[in-house]
């Protein structure tokens, strides 16, 4: 229960709530056990017929008797003891003195006792019974009166209890959820692909509330439960200790029993957690890739492969299911039997009017039929705490594995670090070098991604970066923000090893548009201005103005405030691209990133969008990732040529169409594909 104790840590700032809870669930437990006790005045009246001045005085009267007779017989045993104290030693005398010692402690503690009990009642009768009635009926309103109060204060402190258990685990889990989120977003972005979305999706709904129930069962039920038992164990040792120790001994085998079928649910409940998580995956991939599902006709495919998982949920489910439906009958079977071993020795005790069992003294006096029925009614009350306890092993062990899923991710710790005493990147004063860089996303591959790679941008300069598909490139410009460190080599702005540089202050020298546009469902002001904090209107516009967007987004009902959709579903992808370039624009970046950002647009989006790019890109260091090689020769001062992750050429567009034949192969097959 490590991860799950972890996940409790959480509830320290709302310990004072906690705190309060727990003295609620202790008001819930009295008023529980003041309610059970009213039923033996209740079986008085109807057994004896007499009211509760009569039955009080009975009670004392008795009581007195009792004590008087012993106080005698404790003065005959003193007595008795002093002549065998007077004889000779011998064997005999040694015999009779052990026996003499041993009723004289009997006949002292009988003393003790009714004159214990004599007091209790007489202070009974002065501060509660003479007040009450003398009428036998309006007595038994009075008991009735009497439970209903309690049972309305019971209430209410039962309110109180679970709306504090309730605010209690809400904020646990509102910081759990904010600390995980703040862990996961630190980490690299090639940790979060490894993840996936729908994985951590899983674990932040469904595996958080898991969680949420778990602390629910524990500050709630785990406290309040044992409460009411402990009011009852202890008003039933009240009548006789003995019998209830004969109920209560098989706690630690039903606690030895439910260890075993922990470890079994714990394993079980994490694999329904990640059953769950695969199913999501399925359901997300199949919504968003519906064009691709219908346009093969692979709706029968995307079935069976949910079936599939569907199966396997059923399956880890059901045996989940088992295993807790095993704990209950286990429990109730142990506990019945507990409870018939008392019925039976405490009916024994009552027929018989015995003290003793087999040698063992089980009460003091002889039980009236009164008080072995109450007896039973506080064993039966204990019987119902311990069955919703039954259940409790089963939540937590499922809040365990949930927990776990959640603290796995949230401790892995990210391996791009933030260096806060690196030196700070303000800008580009001389250069962006590359330097013999390798890298790979499988270190088992045969092949990098990125084999020895050096080249070397000077700043002011716009370089693009060409080359067939998987040739490198997009993985070569994501070293640039430190989305991935190489393998070895290095990535230098003005001689700083980015590795060593201040993290927050080289990503705030960057800009990235890229193919996917990466929008948000917010409004077209909120997503231009997520480039900048705090940006104006004044400035937002003036960047949409820039990215040649402005026109269309004033063509939207709303304008500026017109919610984009999922991902900006509500725009076209023309329009999407000049959003996310009036973003970058708005950043104002001093090293800007483009990304194939015109790969998915019409012929005049992609002249708006080049036509504001050639303007932006004046004065700042600029990569450019493309297929369109026809704006080559507009934009970039020079082209590096890559494929296979290496770099082939480096030079201007027209020394590259002369001396590199793979350029110029890609060159006019992108002219052929323009002219058709």
């Amino acid at each position: 229960m490590r991860n799950f104790r972890r996940s409790m840590w959480f509830s320290w700032p709302y310990r004072r709530q906690f705190v309060a809870s727990v003295m609620c669930a202790l008001a819930v437990a009295v008023l529980w056990g003041m309610n059970l006790s009213a039923l033996y005045p209740v079986l008085k009246l109807l057994g004896t017929r007499q009211n509760l001045h009569q039955w009080v005085d009975s009670e004392i009267a008795g009581h007195e008797k009792q004590r008087a007779e012993s106080a005698e017989r404790v003065k005959a045993l003193n007595h008795a003891l002093d002549q065998v104290e007077a004889r000779p030693d011998s064997t005999e005398r040694e015999k009779q003195k052990r026996n003499l010692s041993a009723d004289l402690a009997r006949a002292t503690d009988s003393q003790d006792y009714h004159a214990a009990w004599a007091s209790r009642f007489q202070l009974l009768r002065a501060k509660v019974i003479r007040h009450l009635p003398a009428d036998l009926f309006e007595t038994f309103l009075w008991l009735v009166a009497a439970g209903l109060v309690c049972i309305v204060l019971k209430g209410i402190f039962e309110f109180f209890q679970e709306s504090l258990v309730g605010s209690v685990t809400s904020r646990s889990m509102f910081d759990i959820r904010n600390s995980f989120f703040r862990r996961v977003v630190r980490q690299d972005v090639r940790q979060l692909q490894a993840a996936g979305t729908v994985d951590l999706m899983s674990r932040f709904a469904t595996d958080c509330d898991q969680v949420n129930s778990g602390l629910k069962v524990v500050y709630g039920r785990v406290i309040a439960e044992p409460l009411k038992a402990g009011a009852c164990v202890a008003a039933a040792c009240w009548i006789s200790w003995q019998l209830t120790i004969l109920f209560v001994v098989v706690v630690p085998v039903v606690l030895y029993m439910l260890t075993k079928v922990s470890r079994s649910m714990r394993k079980a409940a994490r694999r329904v957690l990640e059953r769950v998580s695969a199913m999501s995956k399925i359901i997300r991939e199949s919504t968003d890739g519906a064009r691709a599902v219908k346009a093969f006709a692979r709706e029968p495919h995307e079935r069976r492969r949910f079936r599939a998982a569907n199966r396997e949920f059923l399956n880890k489910a059901l045996r989940l299911i088992r295993l807790d439906a095993f704990a209950n009958p286990m429990i109730e079977v142990l506990v019945v039997l507990a409870v018939l071993a008392a019925v039976a020795a405490g009916m024994f005790l009552v027929l018989t009017q015995n003290t003793h069992i087999w040698g063992v003294r089980m009460c003091s006096q002889p039980m009236s039929h009164e008080s072995l029925i109450q007896f039973y009614v506080f064993l039966g009350a204990i019987a119902d705490p311990v069955r919703k306890l039954s259940s409790v092993y089963a939540k937590l062990q499922a809040a365990e594995a949930a927990a776990g899923r959640i603290f796995e991710a949230y401790d892995r710790e990210p391996t791009i670090k933030g260096n806060p005493d690196g030196p700070r990147l303000d800008a580009v004063a001389a250069r962006v070098e590359f330097r013999h860089v390798c890298y790979s996303y499988d270190p088992t591959a045969p092949d990098p991604t990125l084999d020895n790679v050096s080249f070397t941008a000077n700043a002011g300069e716009t370089v693009a970066v060409v080359g067939g598909n998987g040739s490198g490139k997009t993985t070569l410009l994501a070293l640039l923000p430190r989305f991935f460190d190489p393998d070895s080599g290095a990535v230098l702005i003005d001689g700083v090893n980015l590795r060593t540089a201040h993290l927050r202050s080289l990503r705030k020298l960057v800009g990235l548009v890229t193919q996917d546009t990466q929008l948000f469902d917010a409004s077209v002001f909120a997503n231009i201005a997520y480039g900048k904090r705090r940006a104006t209107r004044d400035e937002v516009i003036a960047a949409a103005k820039k990215a040649r967007a402005h026109d269309f987004i004033m063509k939207k009902p709303g304008g500026y405030d017109a919610l984009m959709g999922d991902a900006g579903a509500s725009f076209s992808g023309g329009e999407r691209q000049k959003i996310a370039l009036a973003r970058a624009i708005l950043r104002d970046p001093k090293l800007l990133i483009l990304d194939e950002f015109t790969s998915q647009i019409d012929a005049q989006s992609e002249a708006d969008i080049h036509d504001a790019i050639k303007e932006f890109v004046k004065g700042r260091t600029t990569f450019l990732i493309t297929h369109r090689l026809h704006t080559v020769p507009e934009i970039a001062d020079r082209v590096v040529m890559m494929d296979a992750g290496r770099v082939l050429d480096v030079g201007t567009h027209a020394d590259l169409l002369a001396r590199c034949e793979p350029y110029r192969r890609l060159f006019e097959s992108g002219q052929l594909r323009r002219a058709a």
